[in-house]
């Protein structure tokens, strides 16, 4: 027979997990909306992100020159932003998990593009290539939003 300690126990320990698990993948969206409306938002003003060079440059070597300076600083901003508005308007899951692992593709290729300024060495890695790297976290995270669309039977 269980003592009411160990019946207060389980209670708790069920009450946390339905919390996480109705709240998770809110709280995830929010989180990840605040971040990339934050991000982007300070990318609209020359100088209001210290990722600009590096945004400008990558965008330009993308584009092969066609988009630079504010032209490609202006553009993440609007798609960081955007992605923002998809997050925390709680809909469309799947197009949200599409546009995340988008943008980590897409803000993962100065690794590629700029590995002299990226890599001092083998595994060692910039200040900015560790802030491009934990956008894998980000992935992580698309997958587990795709999966709270609701199944089609």
């Amino acid at each position: 027979m269980s003592s009411p300690e160990t019946t207060r126990r389980e209670s708790t320990a069920e009450r946390l997990t339905r919390f996480a698990r109705e709240s998770g993948i809110p709280l995830l969206r929010i989180g990840l909306g605040v971040v990339y409306l934050w991000f982007g938002a300070l990318k609209l003003f020359p100088g209001g992100s210290p990722a600009q060079d590096l945004v400008e440059r990558t965008v330009s070597a993308l584009t092969f020159g066609i988009v630079d300076g504010d032209l490609a600083r202006v553009s993440a901003a609007i798609s960081e932003i955007g992605i923002a508005l998809v997050l925390l308007s709680f809909r469309a899951p799947r197009l949200c998990a599409v546009l995340l692992v988008g943008h980590v593709v897409l803000v993962s290729t100065p690794l590629v593009l700029f590995p002299g300024e990226m890599w001092a060495g083998p595994l060692q890695a910039s200040f900015e290539a560790q802030y491009i790297l934990k956008n894998l976290v980000t992935v992580a995270a698309a997958v587990v939003i795709a999966s709270s669309h609701p199944r089609v039977r």
